[in-house]
């Protein structure tokens, strides 16, 4: 469960928020399970926080620092993550339907078992040694627009359809 005082803190914006972080560098603040819907979270510093289960829906997390942080079956459907950092993040389980990613940093996180549809936006978004595995609803036009390195683990149905792709060129 959510630390009540840093719930209430987030919630008189991100300009307070930041600075509590600034002064408290040592603390890895727990938003866990708690109701962020239709937040204003813009480059909000949530690195190293524990954001399992909460509800991001409709939320604005443009440019929000997330590096290293849990997010372990959060929901982001309709979010906006442009431009967000995610290095490191845990999103297992997450559900990515219909967010918007496009130059979000996903360097090395962690997607397994995520849903996304096909309205989620990953122009640019750096997916290198990514691991989607078991994620669903991707296709392999959405994974085109990403930017993908040989660490980038994707799902098995995808991974068919990119061998089928370089059948398909030869």
């Amino acid at each position: 469960m959510a630390n009540v005082e840093q719930l209430n803190l987030i919630k008189q914006g991100v300009e307070s928020w930041n600075q509590w972080r600034e002064q408290n560098t040592n603390v890895k603040p727990d938003l866990s399970e708690s109701d962020l819907r239709q937040a204003n979270l813009q480059k909000a510093n949530l690195s190293h926080a524990n954001l399992n289960k909460v509800k991001l829906q409709f939320s604005n997390l443009t440019g929000a620092n997330l590096r290293e942080a849990s997010l372990k079956k959060s929901k982001f459907q309709e979010a906006n993550l442009q431009s967000a950092n995610l290095q490191s993040a845990n999103l297992s389980g997450a559900s990515m339907l219909e967010a918007n990613l496009q130059y979000a940093d996903l360097e090395n996180t962690n997607l397994e078992g995520a849903q996304f549809s096909e309205d989620v936006l990953l122009n640019q978004t750096n997916l290198k040694g990514a691991n989607l595995k078991g994620a669903t609803g991707l296709s392999s036009s959405q994974i085109d627009l990403a930017i993908t390195d040989k660490q980038t683990q994707l799902p098995d149905y995808l991974e068919e359809e990119m061998d089928d792709d370089f059948l398909l060129q030869m």
